[in-house]
C-alpha cells in the first residue's frame, strides 16, 4: 500500500492474475482494480472522496503521463502542452502537489534529463501552478499538501532543501540536522511538517514546527530513518533497529521522539522479515498505519497495523 485516507480507502499496487502488478483501491480492506488504459501504471495517493492520482505510460503516444481517476472513471491530469505530469499527493480538500518536467526526446526515457519544477493543482480539472523555487534552485518537487493548502517538498541546487510554500505559492527554505540537505515528505493534519534530513552516516527521519528542526531519527537505531507521513502528534516511515531483525529496514511510528518497530506481517504462507510504513490515520480512537511487509526472497504484502 502506498496511500490511505481516515475513511478506510487506500491504494497501492498488487499483482493480477497474470503476474503483472496492477493499482488497487482498497476500500475497508477489500480491494478493487483501478482500470487505466496506461502500462506501468502506479497510484500515488487516495483522498477521503476516492479520488486517486498516479502516473503510467501511455504506449500508444510513447509518453509518460499523470492521470486520475474516481469511480471507475480515468482522466489525465490537464497540463500544457510539452509538459508531463508527475503528481505525488491529493489532499481531502482535492489539491494535488507534485511536478510538471518538459516532455523531450531522449533515448533513456522522456524527459529524463530535465530538472522537475513543483506544480500543484488546486484541482483535478484545473491547470497546474507552478510553484516558486528558492533562489539557487534548479528544480524541485512537492511532496505533501497541508490542510490550509500549504505544499511541501525539495529545491534541488547544488544541495536538496527542504521547502515548505505557502497557498499563494512562496517558498520557505527549512533547516536541517546537520546541513546537509532534507526533503519534506508529508504535512500532518496539526499543519506539522517531516521528511528526512541527511547526516553524516545517512539520513535521520525530522519533523518542522515553528520552533525549527527537529531530529526524531535518532530514536529509531541504525544508520538511516525516514518519515513518510503523519498525523496529530505522530509520524511513520522506515527506519532500522540491530535488535530487530538485524539491521533490515522497519516500519516505524513516531510519537515525538519516542519510536516504535511496527512488527512486519507474517502468516502461514508468507514470513515477513523487514518493511516500511507509508501512511497514517486516525479512525476514531484507533491509530491505523499502512504500508507493507518484505520477506527474504522480495515478495511484498500489504500490510495494515492497528494500535490504540
Amino acid at each position: 500500500m502506498t496511500a490511505a485516507t481516515g475513511n478506510g480507502l487506500a491504494v497501492g499496487l498488487a499483482d493480477n492474475a497474470a503476474g503483472e502488478s496492477a493499482p488497487v483501491l482498497w476500500r475497508d480492506g477489500q480491494p478493487a482494480p483501478i482500470n487505466v488504459p496506461l502500462d506501468a501504471a502506479a497510484p500515488a495517493s487516495v483522498n477521503a472522496a476516492g479520488v486517486v492520482v498516479g502516473t503510467g505510460y501511455d504506449a500508444a503516444n510513447q509518453a509518460l503521463v499523470g492521470w486520475w481517476w474516481q469511480d471507475g472513471q480515468y482522466h489525465l491530469l490537464p497540463v500544457s502542452p510539452g509538459d508531463i505530469a508527475l503528481p505525488s499527493v491529493i489532499s481531502d480538500n482535492g489539491v494535488v502537489a507534485g511536478a510538471l518536467v518538459a516532455d523531450e526526446e531522449h533515448s533513456d526515457g522522456p524527459g529524463a534529463d530535465e530538472d522537475e519544477r513543483p506544480a500543484v493543482w488546486s484541482t483535478v480539472t484545473s491547470a497546474p501552478r507552478e510553484l516558486t523555487l528558492p533562489s539557487g534552485a534548479r528544480g524541485g518537487h512537492a511532496f505533501a499538501v497541508g490542510p490550509d493548502g500549504t505544499a511541501g517538498g525539495v529545491a534541488l541546487g547544488d544541495d536538496a532543501t527542504p521547502v515548505l510554500w505557502s497557498p499563494t505559492g512562496a517558498p520557505r527554505a527549512l533547516p536541517t540536522v546537520a546541513g546537509r540537505g532534507g526533503v519534506v515528505l508529508g504535512i500532518d493534519s496539526a499543519g506539522q511538517a517531516l521528511g528526512q534530513s541527511a547526516v553524516p552516516q545517512g539520513t535521520h527521519a525530522a519533523t518542522w514546527d515553528a520552533s525549527g528542526v527537529t531530529d526524531v531519527g535518532t530514536a529509531a537505531a541504525g544508520p538511516s530513518s525516514s518519515a513518510q507521513a503523519g498525523a496529530a502528534g505522530i509520524a511513520v516511515g522506515t527506519g532500522s533497529s540491530p535488535s530487530f531483525r538485524g539491521s533490515r529496514p522497519q516500519a516505524v511510528m513516531w510519537m515525538g521522539k519516542s519510536a516504535r518497530i511496527l512488527p512486519p506481517g507474517t502468516d502461514s504462507q508468507f514470513a515477513g522479515v523487514s518493511g516500511a510504513a507509508t501512511s497514517v490515520s486516525r479512525q476514531g480512537a484507533t491509530t491505523v498505519v499502512v504500508g507493507y511487509s518484505a520477506a527474504v526472497d522480495g515478495l511484498r504484502r500489504a500490510t495494515e497495523w492497528s494500535c490504540k
